[in-house]
């Protein structure tokens, strides 16, 4: 797979070059509802290493705006989803996020899956003063200075903390933290090591890859030479972390991994394999708790609509996604269906706390403290028998 790199020169000049050619205003398509449908582009990477991730966003997009609409609509405005390929690209996201808001006439965003995507989508909605939802985006740089981008999920900072917190209680001492070079990898070993050490532990150095790789030999064999007990897996691609796992045990580095959700996505379980029975153990961390009744009942809705009835194991972004949709139903009920985003904005940021699909039980989601729809909520998994199983604490 090719190598993803942007850079912030790169993605303006292309968004400038995007913008002479768009034909759209500076102030995007905001305004009074009037009734009118409203349409909420939903940027996805349908063609990645987490396709099949980036369908269950698409999916659980569509299954909200259905359930919204029935109720009566948004502020009294019906929703209709608009999809995009943002392909896992900088410059792809850029130029999907302009043609949402130029062409198609989108009026609020909800979508990426990484920071990758997240970072340039945002540079086009801003400064139009677009509302833009992020069900899945970690890192602090997605809501940087961000006064119409929200996040429905956790900033990547409170991973270290509960990471550390089940590695103590496992009885793990020397980590070593696995990382791609993407803006989450690259920012998030550092944090890692440090509360690692703040907890006791003796962290080995940081071992790090390019994200997309296509070879982990070399990562994997420097892993085997380290004397870990255990590793951190972070990274943005659920194919690197399936090639991960194959290649440990390929190698015979038979330690136990702890990681994101993205460790056993499906398109990681693809590439990995019979590799997940034979580690002694894989550990990871998401934004839900399939044992709540709000998760599963939406599980089961999701299950009626895309699989004739039958439960699947779903990403922790899909229940994210069908909660962006319901807080941006909230605040355009607020505003009565205008989606000027000063006012859109507003209803956001006082939006009184509501526990939804996403997060552990009793976490309940709110923007009164910051962008950022939660703090502290993750819960902890164990995958057994082909399926994650919920942690104790």
């Amino acid at each position: 797979m090719k190598r993803i790199h942007a850079t912030a020169a790169g993605i303006s000049a292309l968004l400038l070059l995007l913008t002479a050619c768009g034909g759209g205003d500076e102030t995007g398509q905001g305004g009074e509802g009037g009734g009118e449908d409203l349409v909420v582009a939903v940027p996805v990477p349908l063609t990645s290493g987490n396709s099949a991730a980036a369908q269950m966003m698409l999916n659980s997009a569509k299954l909200a705006v259905k359930d919204i609409n029935a109720g009566g609509g948004a502020g009294g405005r019906n929703l209709v989803v608009k999809e995009y390929d943002d392909k896992l690209s900088p410059d792809e996201s850029v130029k999907v996020a302009q043609r949402a808001v130029t062409v198609d006439k989108a009026q609020a965003v909800v979508g990426a899956y990484t920071t990758i995507e997240g970072l340039a989508i945002r540079q086009v909605t801003e400064p139009r003063k677009i509302v833009f939802l992020g069900p899945s985006t970690i890192s602090p740089a997605f809501l940087d200075k961000a006064v119409y981008t929200y996040r429905v999920g956790h900033d990547q900072r409170d991973y270290p903390v509960q990471m550390m917190e089940l590695l103590t209680k496992l009885g793990y001492k020397k980590p070593v933290v696995l990382a791609d070079d993407g803006p989450t990898g690259a920012t998030l070993f550092g944090p890692i090591e440090e509360a690692a050490k703040a907890a006791g532990l003796q962290p080995a150095a940081t071992v790090k890859y390019a994200l997309n790789a296509t070879d982990l030999s070399g990562p994997i064999a420097e892993i085997k030479r380290s004397g870990a007990d255990s590793v951190i897996a972070i990274g943005s691609s659920a194919a690197d972390a399936g090639l991960a796992m194959k290649t440990m045990v390929e190698q015979g580095v038979q330690t136990p991994v702890l990681g994101f959700s993205s460790l056993i996505a499906p398109d990681a379980l693809k590439i990995g394999g019979d590799a997940y029975t034979k580690l002694p153990a894989i550990y990871t961390f998401s934004n839900m708790q399939p044992s709540k009744p709000q998760y599963q009942e939406f599980a089961k809705k999701y299950a009626d609509e895309y699989n004739n009835g039958t439960e699947v194991a779903l990403v922790e972004q899909a229940g994210a996604t069908y909660d962006a949709f319901m807080i941006l139903d909230r605040a355009l009920d607020k505003t009565g269906g205008d989606t000027d985003g000063e006012k859109l904005a507003q209803a956001l940021d006082g939006m009184e706390p509501v526990e939804g699909v996403s997060g552990k039980q009793g976490c309940q989601m709110s923007y009164k403290e910051g962008h950022s729809a939660f703090k502290l909520c993750l819960v902890a998994f164990k995958f057994e028998n082909g399926k994650p199983v919920e942690q104790a604490g």
